[in-house]
């Protein structure tokens, strides 16, 4: 041990640092415990009209005790027939929609490709 002094200051600094830094991340997250979520579950009956044309119905959430003081989280999630879920708001592009009174408004172009989809759940937190 007494060959490596420097290795063994560094290894200590090092640890001191990592203890700092973990109090510091503490501090800025935030927890949320009076959240609520909602899950809007629609097969192809619900978004395919029996024209065979989107249901813009579905672009419409309306959640009656919604406060408009802080945006909601909304995630789209798509499912193929004999395939897993996968989403692609959360890397591939923005989810875009607009919230007043209640009700959230889903831009259509959040949901390419649905005449492909077997499922499509939109998930709100708020």
């Amino acid at each position: 041990m007494n060959k490596h002094p420097l290795f063994l200051l560094l290894l200590t600094i090092h640890l001191i640092l990592i203890s700092i830094s973990a109090q510091n991340y503490e501090s800025i997250i935030k927890e949320y415990t009076h959240l609520n979520k909602r899950v809007f579950n629609y097969t192809k009956i619900d978004f395919i009209t029996s024209e065979g044309e989107f249901n813009e119905a579905i672009c419409t959430l309306i959640i009656p005790e919604f406060k408009e003081d802080s945006p909601p989280y909304v995630a789209i999630y798509y499912k193929r027939d004999q395939s897993e879920w996968f989403t692609e708001s959360l890397y591939r592009k923005r989810l875009r929609f607009s919230f007043k009174d209640g009700v959230i408004k889903l831009d259509r172009s959040n949901f390419w490709d649905w005449f492909e989809l077997a499922e499509i759940k939109i998930v709100v937190i708020y």
